[in-house]
């Protein structure tokens, strides 16, 4: 399933998943978890991601899906 990580890295926002690889490139960190929400929509519900910041600090948040217009 995902195991989805968001990363600051030279000035972007990147998200992983632990088996696919690099998904993006973001310029902000709300950018990037919008993309994870985009992916969370294949399995329609909440899922944890990872988020480690500029500064090395690691938290969890859970992303929703993004909602269909």
């Amino acid at each position: 399933m995902f195991d989805f990580t968001v990363r600051a890295r030279s000035g972007h926002w990147i998200l992983q998943d632990a088996e696919a690889g690099e998904l993006g490139a973001y310029e902000t960190r709300d950018e990037a978890l919008a993309a994870a929400g985009d992916w969370m929509r294949l399995i329609e519900q909440p899922w944890p991601v990872l988020i480690c910041d500029e500064d090395g600090e690691w938290r969890q948040t859970l992303v929703e899906p993004t909602r269909f217009h």
